[in-house]
Order: C-alpha cells, then structure tokens, then sequence
C-alpha cells in the first residue's frame, strides 16, 4: 500500500512517510483516524490477522490504530495496537516497541496491562488488555459531565496507575481522557505510553523524541514546561491529570482555542479559567485543586501524587469516618483553653493601655468592650480556623477536621454560621440567667448558698452547647444542630493505608543456555517443576506452569484480569513439544518470606484484607476460587499489594501453614482472612477491629462481600494511636482542669470585685484599702504617701459606718471579706468620728490615687491572682485531684475519662480490654513519682506539720519532674515506659 500524500484529518500535503501534518499532531487527539487498512492483510473488517482475529477499530492515535480483537488459539478478547504502515520504518518499529516494553513495565491494577508483542506479516503489534468501558472521553460522550464525586473517582483511579509508573522510572507525558480507560468493574486506568519516557535512562530518547517532532503531545492538556521542551518530572504529569479533571467536570479541554498555535501560546501564557466559571456547582476547595494542578509554575502544584491524592479524597465518594462524640467534646476543651488564653491576652493588653479610663471611671465603656471582646474573639478564631485549615487546634491535635457535605473545608459563611450558633446557645443563655436571676436576687437568699448556686450557674451557662449535640445521639452521622444547619460535618482526617513492600525474589538474570518456550528464555527451575522465564522484548519475567494432562485453564481463569490474580498470558510449548501456560510474575515475595521476624502493622494487614477479601469474593462468584488455600499461596508484591496465588509458591515452608479444608468455599476464605488479620498481633489492633477477626474466626460471614464491607469500613476508622492522641490524652485533662480552675478564679474575683461597685458605686473594693491600710499601719512602712494612714480611717468611716446593719453585698460575707478584715474594719469605725464631707472627699481623692500605686508596689498583696506565682501550687493541686479523679474512673467504668474521649483503650496481650486491676497496676506505676510526694505529705500532716506553708516550694521542685517523666514518655514510639513496665499497650478504641 502506497502511503497517502494528504493529511488523513485535514487533506493537507504531506512529507513522505507521514499520515499526519504538523497541525493535526498538535491538535487535541479529539477525532480519530479514518478507517483504514495499515497493511496489505488487512483490507476490510472483520478479519483474520495471524492469530488474532480483527473486530472493529477502537481508537487511533500518531502511530498506529487500535482494534477490538479475539486471539483465536485462546479465544480471548484483547485490544490489539498496530503500527501505521506510512511509520513502518526502523527509528518507528523502535518507538513502537518501546511503547510496549515502557507499559509492561507497569504491572498495576490502574494501568492498562500488555501481554506481550510480535510481528504479523512484517508488522509490529502490542497486545493489551482490552478497556470494555472505551475512554473517559468516550464516556462523557454517553452520559455528559460527570457528578463530582465521580469525576474524582476516576481521577483517583489515573493518580494511583501513574503513582505506579513514576515508581518506574516512567513519565507518561500524553496523559488526557482520550488515554484514559475504563475496565469493565468501572475502574479507570491509564493506557497509550506512545510518548512516554524513561527517567532511569531519558536522554537519549528525550532527544530522538525531540527530533522526530512528535514530543509535544496534546497541547491543550500539556504542561507550559514540555511545550518549551525543558526537563519534566511528575509535575508534569500531574499538571495533565488536572487538566484532565476539569474535562471530566466541564466537558471542555482546560484551553479551547481555534487553532494549535493558539492553544500552544494559550497555555504558556497560563489563560486557563477556573472551573467554577463553567460549573459553579463545583465545590470551591476542589477548584482550588484543580487550579494548582494547572499552575504555570510547577513549583507551584502538588508535590507529588500523594499530596494529590489527599487533596482529592474528601471530594470522591468514599464516605469518611464520623469524629465520636467524645473526640469532639475531648476538642472542645481544648479550643476552650486556647480560647481563653487568647481573650485573657488580649485582656491584660487593654488594660495594660486603658489606665485612663480606670481613672475617668469609663467603667461603663470597659465593660461594654469587654463583653464584645468576649464573643468576638471566640468567634474569629472558629471562623480562621475552620475556614482556613478546616480545624481548630483541639480537632487537630485529636485527628478530626470540619468538611463541608460536598467535600473539602468549610466556607466562611459556613464556619461563621458554626462559631454563631456553637457561641450563640451559652450567650443566649447568659442573658436569661441575668434576667431570670439577677445579682439582687442572689443577695437576699441564705448566705450558704450564694457563691454555690453562682458557681453553678456559670458552669451550667457555659456548658449549655452540649445540648446542639442531641441530634448527634441518633444519627448516622453525627451531625450535631450547628453541623446540620450549615451543612458541615466533622469527621476524622483522612490517611492513606500503609503497606508493607516486599522485596523481589523473582531472579532476572538468565542461564548461560537458556532453554526456549515459545518466545520466553529459561532463567531458572523452582522446586515443584515451575518455570521462571524472560521475555526479551518485553524485559519482563514470566512463570511458566506445566498443564496437568493437557487441560489448559478455564476460559473464566484465563479472563480473569482482576488486580488480585496472576494474568494468564499465552500458552506455549517448550522444545520437547509439552505445553505450558505462561503467568505474570509480579516482582515481589510470598507471604510468609515477607513478614519474617517483623510482623505487620494493623493499617498494613487491613491494606492486604482490602485485596485479598475482594479478589475471594470475585473469585467465588466467577468459579476460579482455588481448590486449596493457604498462607503460601499469599504473594506480595514490591508496592505492598496481595495477590491470590493458584497454588502454594515453591520452596515456602509449609510446617506451620496447614491447608485449609472447609465445608464450603466461604469458609475456607475466611478462615485463610483470619489466618492473616492472625498475623498481626493483638496488642497493636484496635478494638474496632476484633469484631471482624471474631467474625473470621467463627467463619459467621454469610457473604464475602459482607467482609469487604466491613474491611473497607475499618479502613476509614482510627487505627493507631498517634503521639497528638497520647498527648492529648495526658495534658488535656491537666490544661483543662488548671484552665477551668484559673477561669472559676478570675470569674469569682471579677464578680466580687462586680458585687463590692454594685453595692457602693465609685469607691475603691474595700478589701484592697484594708490590705493598704494594714501596710501603712506598720511602723517600717515607708513608701506610701506620710497621713495616708488617716485618710484610709476617714474614708472607711465615712463610707461604711452601716456596714455590719446594712444588707450585705450578694455572695456571702465571709467570701467578700475575710474574717480578720472584718475585724480590722470593726476596730476603725468603733475608733474613728464620721468625718465632714469636705474631709470625706479629701480622703476619697487620696485613697483613689494610693490604691493602684500600693498594688503596683506590692503586687503579692494585690487582690489580683498572681499567676505565676500560684501556677505551680494549682498544678500541683490540679495534679493531685486529677490523679484521684482517675483512681475513682478505674473503679467505676475500667479507665480513665480521657482515655474514653480521645479514642484510646489499654489492652495486654490476654486481656481486650485491660482488667481494673490491671489498670490500677499502671495507674500506680504512672503517678508513682506523685504517689510518694502525697504520701509523705499525708504523713507529716498527721505528725502535725504544716504542709499547705511548704506546697510552693515543693510544688517548684516536684513539677519539673513530673513533666519531664510525661514528655520523655510521649517521646518513646508506640509504647510509653508506663505501659512496658505495666505490661499494657495502647490502642486505638
């Protein structure tokens, strides 16, 4: 066949030996090739083509055409890639080749798997799997844009096929939905490796690729860096694979120009509109995505295919885990603590710069400020931070994040509606208490019950929040008021599974004289007369397995292309004219080679019950379950994917791996899921997760798919213990109690001092003229003001001469004024005359202006709290109480409240959960150090020493201690010493 001197697209001329003019080459791969025979032995459809037999076209692309095709000596339906004839020349039979040994060298379940290649009448072809779901682009043609979540399911799907060819050495470089695949489960994979690249070994292809011409790929799904022909790594191909989801959302290529030239100068110039423009349904946090894969500076995009991924998730229709209600109250106290720091910070600033207004008596202005200051900084610290990092400190530190309904974080209309209803409940019913029960309300009830019943009405006020979270008691997802109103949910953080590589066992080396099946070579002989072979065009190994009487795999077997099975590639006959069948071989190891002295973590074990509680339940329902199964018959690849061999691999020792005989075949599949969820040890799974291992167990699944359900619902569940939950767990109570004590204190002084202005308005509170007083009144004292003395004496008499027969202020009197100010109060107006009103308004102006000069001198006579002062007792105290909170939480419920909030139990390696002995055995080894410091206390009191004059100087010395023994613990990985020495471990509950 003579080629065609016209542009088979356009009907442009042509250079010989080409099918296609510069322009349509630079176009975007939307149309396909005319159909056309490429050889003289393929004239008309369908039609017999050596071993194959020729359906219909498929798609075409630069070098050559795709067909739909049956091989006849198996009768399997493949896709078959023809080299174009006008290429039939020796630089292009290369290219073509190395097309097809680039692809075989990814072996992955998102990645469009190569059987093998040969020549038909002089022309190179590359068998392939065949996509029975055609192109994504193919697919937007049937069924219009796609639904968000399945638009990033699909992308997901491309990530992990091209996360699998950049651990290759690969770079596609043509990645877009024409050469993206769907298999017939809906599963996208990549295919089409024409214009990939090797970066093992780059340069001399990059520069026969540049000079052929054909480098340039898809101008509008290419990146600014390979149109300019610089060097490209994964970015490159991540900047296609966005380019390639805002097709699946828009329908339309990121740039649509009318001409190549245009497109080409479009994208250098970075003109790609965002995605919301022509999809405002489109969740903003994913166009953000989007736009930063589509970065004209690769710096600017996603790293790495992992950063991708996790940005991707919350978008995909993998539902996540709801946060337990626990967790997030757990969070809630901590985001308080934070909240409180930050509103006692800005406090002390105001007041630090509003000293004039103390002396104008602006009281009413501060307290009007202080009150907005109260609920705006609350609120601007949940807005940021759920709106910028989709969680606050306290959801961080326990691995829980805020997301809206349609993925990603929330809005800041969404977080402000959050933060307004979360804050609004206590607010609201602040303002009730106040109308409902007025501060002269409190002061005509019995004096005993005044400081109590204000107590418990703040605790009451600022824990009315609790009550959004009813809802949450009975749904599924946890939805709280505030959650639901503003279509938000808070879930745990997204992780991606670890698993466990193995290293590659298979031999790559041939013999010296290499014995010939079909095309493989000989490399080397396994124990059970198994074959290791090499496949030189395409540099791979293949297992080669003897028939049994001459019976060939069953047409389900040989079909089979799931993700966790061996492919069957061909049959062969080796030199003596026996027939074998010809396996993939994947690089990896068996099981029981792979986890040796190191067994498997829980997120590595849930990642192999993921493959292999599938492939059981695919293989149960097509017939090509294996008659046996074994943990021998377990291989792992070197990317930590299980594979289901069809028989033990030779040479794994069997002594303690019986063969698992069962009544029925889902018997036996969950008895060999069980043998290895077995593999992990107990003391590091968490206790979700012993429902499922039960259930193996007692082999109690009706259906395997229930056992794929249930594993992909542990994958979304916490599964380890981090440092942030064990850290969580040991100084969130601590922070908590210390802050809530510190808050009570400041909140008590504050409605003294309030009670002391309210009942006599524009003085000084008279407990801090009395301390004055008793200061001036010493003989050494020399730093006040000479007669201040006298003017103190005339000013409590002139203004509390009824003191002791007037109502006292509210609260009791005894909490106001302490007994030995009372009785120096009583001794000063016995003693001292009612002074004149002119006398009386000297002594107020000097008392005014003394007071804050006396505190400012001698701060540790101030009514104020000296925190760093009296920080240390109330830790110690904190502590103290904290340790007797927990001994009474062992005795009544097994473990500790925080335990139980931040999604931590204690197990042994016999008991799941601990015994209460036990945990008093750890609770004993834990607060040892406290233990004997409160001992020894205990003792000497009874001895009759005074203990509470030395608990500063103690408190000083015994905190660093104890801190230091915490820390050192939460550094020690996976297990604390506290749990070596109790012989405990921590997991997640």
């Amino acid at each position: 066949m003579t080629p065609s001197s016209t542009c088979l697209e356009c009907g442009a001329a042509l250079k010989p030996d080409a099918s296609l003019c510069p322009a349509c080459l630079l176009s975007a791969g939307a149309a396909t090739l005319p159909l056309q025979p490429v050889s003289v032995g393929i004239p008309t459809l369908p039609c017999e083509f050596g071993d194959y037999r020729l359906l219909k076209k498929i798609g075409s692309g630069g070098m050559g055409i795709v067909y739909e095709a049956e091989q006849l000596s198996s009768g399997r339906r493949l896709a078959l890639k023809v080299l174009n004839q006008s290429l039939d020349n020796e630089e292009q039979r290369q290219r073509f080749l190395r097309e097809g040994r680039l692809a075989a060298t990814i072996d992955h379940p998102n990645s469009v798997y190569v059987f093998g290649t040969e020549e038909i009448e002089g022309v190179p072809v590359i068998a392939m799997e065949l996509a029975a779901g055609g192109t994504l682009r193919d697919e937007l043609k049937r069924r219009g844009t796609m639904p968000v979540s399945d638009a990033v399911d699909a992308i997901l799907g491309i990530i992990d096929g091209l996360e699998a060819a950049h651990a290759r050495g690969v770079l596609h470089r043509d990645m877009k939905p024409s050469n993206c695949f769907l298999s017939g489960d809906g599963a996208a994979i990549v295919g089409d490796y024409g214009l990939s690249i090797s970066q093992t070994n780059n340069l001399p292809d990059a520069e026969q690729l540049t000079r052929s011409g054909m480098v340039m790929g898809t101008p509008a799904f290419s990146p600014p860096e390979q149109l300019r022909a610089q060097p490209l790594d994964q970015r490159a191909d991540i900047y296609s694979t966005g380019g390639t989801l805002f097709y699946l959302l828009t329908g339309k290529a990121p740039v649509e120009r009318s001409s190549p030239i245009e497109t080409v100068a479009a994208v250098l110039e970075g003109s790609i509109p965002n995605v919301r423009t022509l999809r405002p349904e489109v969740p903003e946090d994913l166009a953000a995505v989007i736009a930063r894969c589509l970065a004209t500076d690769a710096t600017r995009r996603p790293e790495n295919y992992a950063e991708l991924r996790l940005a991707l998730l919350p978008f995909s229709s993998q539902l996540p885990e709801p946060a337990p209600l626990g967790t997030r109250w757990a969070a809630g106290f901590i985001d308080s603590m934070v909240v409180l720091m930050l509103v006692f910070s800005v406090m002390a600033g105001l007041m630090a710069i509003s000293t004039a207004w103390t002396e104008q008596n602006f009281a009413g202005i501060q307290s009007i400020w202080i009150s907005i200051l109260n609920l705006l900084i609350p609120l601007a610290f949940y807005i940021l931070c759920e709106s910028r990092w989709g969680a606050t400190p306290g959801k961080w530190i326990l691995g829980i994040t805020v997301m809206d309904v349609r993925g990603g974080a929330p809005s800041w209309l969404q977080a402000m509606g959050r933060a307004l209803i979360y804050l609004g409940v206590p607010t609201l019913g602040e303002l009730i208490a106040n109308r409902l029960l007025p501060l002269e309300a409190i002061g005509e009830m019995p004096s005993d019950f005044q400081l109590a019943l204000a107590i418990g009405t703040m605790v009451l006020v600022f824990n009315l929040h609790l009550l959004l979270f009813i809802p949450a008691l009975r749904r599924r997802d946890r939805a709280a008021w505030h959650d639901a109103v503003t279509r938000t949910r808070v879930v745990l953080a997204r992780h991606v599974a670890g698993r466990m590589r193995a290293s590659n066992m298979l031999p790559v080396e041939s013999t010296e004289t290499p014995q010939r099946w079909g095309p493989f070579e000989e490399v080397t002989a396994l124990a059970d007369g198994t074959r290791l072979a090499w496949d030189p065009v395409l540099c791979r190994t293949v297992m080669l397995t003897p028939r049994d009487n001459g019976s060939s795999p069953s047409v389900e077997r040989r079909d089979c292309g799931r993700a966790g099975r061996l492919r069957w590639l061909q049959g062969v006959t080796d030199e003596a004219g026996s027939m074998w069948d010809a396996w993939q071989a994947l690089p990896g190891a068996p099981l029981p080679s792979v986890i040796g002295k190191s067994p498997p973590t829980w997120q590595q074990t849930l990642s192999w019950l993921r493959d292999l509680s599938s492939e059981l339940s695919a293989a149960e329902k097509d017939g090509t379950l294996p008659a046996t199964l074994s943990l021998s018959q377990l291989w792992i690849t070197t990317d930590g994917r299980a594979i289901l061999l069809d028989h033990s691999w030779p040479g794994v020792s069997a002594e303690d791996d019986a063969i698992l005989t069962k009544t029925s075949p889902a018997q036996a599949a969950q008895a060999l899921l069980h043998r290895v969820v077995s593999l992990c040890p107990a003391v590091v799974r968490p206790m979700h997760g012993d429902a499922l291992v039960n259930g193996l167990e007692a082999a109690s699944f009706d259906r395997l798919s229930h056992v794929v359900g249930n594993v992909l619902h542990l994958l979304q569940q916490k599964q380890v213990v981090s440092i942030r939950s064990r850290a969580a767990a040991l100084f969130a109570p601590i922070l908590c109690t210390t802050g809530m004590l510190v808050f009570s204190m400041l909140m008590i002084q504050s409605f003294i001092e309030s009670a002391w202005t309210t009942s006599y308005p524009g003085q000084p509170i008279l407990p801090e003229v009395i301390k004055m007083y008793e200061h001036v009144n010493r003989p050494t004292t020399r730093d006040m003001p000479p007669g201040l003395k006298g003017q103190i004496r005339q000013h409590l008499a002139g203004h509390y001469a009824s003191f002791f027969t007037k109502k006292a202020p509210p609260l009791s009197e005894a909490a106001i004024l302490p007994e030995r100010h009372r009785v120096v109060l009583r001794k000063i107006l016995d003693s001292t005359t009612a002074p004149s009103t002119a006398e009386l308004a000297i002594a107020d102006e000097a008392v005014s202006a003394a007071v804050p000069r006396f505190q400012s001198l001698h701060p540790e006579h101030s009514g104020e709290i000296n925190l760093a002062k009296g920080l240390p007792s109330t830790l110690f105290m904190v502590l103290t109480l904290l340790m007797l909170w927990q001994f009474v939480c062992i005795l009544a419920v097994g473990s500790p409240l925080q335990m139980h909030l931040s999604g931590i139990a204690v197990v042994t390696e016999q008991e799941r959960p601990a015994t209460r002995v036990r945990m008093l055995w750890r609770w004993c080894i834990g607060w040892s150090v406290l233990l004997g410091i409160v001992s020894i206390q205990i003792v000497r009191a009874i001895n009759g020493v005074d203990v509470i004059r030395g608990l500063p100087e103690l408190s000083q010395a015994a905190l660093p201690v104890i801190l230091a023994l915490a820390l050192i613990g939460l550094l020690i990985p996976r297990r604390t010493l506290v749990d070596r020495l109790a012989g405990t471990w921590l997991v997640a509950r």
